[in-house]
């Protein structure tokens, strides 16, 4: 299976590469403000595919920083859930400081 993986990703590197070499003319890119960037074809698309790449990126970010802190919370609540209870060896009602005779609710 790796092999058949290596060979798709040379292939795919070398139909990129002759595209690449097909288009390398100059091009115009009509930017903002009467802008225009004067560039090689292939270097325009490039550019392109990096912004989409940064974009989505940035698009994808706040969702998985969401679900990271929500499973660090899961898993310290987890840790909190499998750690033993204190065993508490006096009884509330024997605690010193509490009076016994008041009436109210307990402390």
């Amino acid at each position: 299976m790796k092999l058949v993986a290596w060979i798709f990703r040379i292939v795919l590197f070398a139909l990129l590469f002759v595209l690449a070499l097909r288009n390398t003319d100059d091009a115009s890119l009509q930017l903002f403000f009467g802008a225009v960037w004067h560039a090689p074809l292939i270097l325009i698309l490039l550019a392109a595919f990096g912004l989409g790449i940064v974009a989505a990126l940035a698009a994808v970010a706040p969702g998985l920083m969401r679900q990271r802190m929500e499973a660090a919370r899961l898993r310290r609540a987890l840790g909190e859930a499998r750690a033993p209870a204190p065993t508490d060896s006096v009884p509330p009602e024997a605690k010193p400081g509490v009076p016994y005779n008041v009436v109210g609710p307990k402390v």
